[in-house]
């Protein structure tokens, strides 16, 4: 089942009316800047790299958009709550080396796999990490990452076009050349 971009947002919006008096009263929302926004025109999904900093240290991340669950043939998207982040590292130099690094595998042959680590939580990333497996993916003539999480037999997957991290990429070096740290 996929909705439209519109349905989307005001699902994300619902949910996040709802959960909000949660946060509230458990934990202080974190600031999270958003220095990288790419929204594919034909899903609605957003893909961005945001810094998120704790106790003054900036911490950035990969957020590579909501993933579906089901598995390796049919993946629906119902959760608009849980997002992958992957950490990048403590500051812009990182951030883009840690970049450049996932940008090689989509040379690599198709069905080439790495595994990283990443933030699987509600709206935010946290501390707490889990193995996430990184695979290219070229389904017809498209060049994608594959990002896979198993849980309870399902898997939960995002994909990433090559132009979609070129775009994350190019910004953020810029975003690096403008806002020396």
């Amino acid at each position: 089942m996929f909705f439209c971009g519109t349905c989307q947002k005001i699902l994300n919006f619902a949910a996040l009316l709802c959960t909000i008096g949660l946060f509230a009263q458990t934990s202080k929302l974190p600031n999270v800047k958003e220095l990288v926004s790419v929204e594919n025109e034909n899903t609605g999904e957003t893909v961005e790299v945001v810094n998120i900093p704790v106790d003054g240290v900036n911490r950035y991340f990969l957020h590579v958009g909501n993933m579906g669950i089901g598995d390796k043939v049919i993946q629906v998207n119902l959760d608009p709550v849980y997002r992958l982040y992957i950490p990048l590292g403590n500051n812009l130099a990182d951030a883009v080396a840690a970049m450049e690094e996932l940008k090689t595998l989509y040379k690599e042959p198709k069905g080439t796999m790495r595994e990283v680590q990443g933030s699987f939580k509600p709206f935010f990333p946290t501390e707490e990490t889990e193995t996430v497996r990184v695979y290219r993916h070229q389904p017809l003539l498209a060049n994608q990452l594959q990002f896979v999480i198993e849980r309870d037999g399902y898997e939960r997957v995002a994909y990433l076009s090559k132009s979609e991290f070129g775009s994350l990429l190019r910004g953020l070096k810029l975003n690096g050349k403008l806002h020396k740290e």
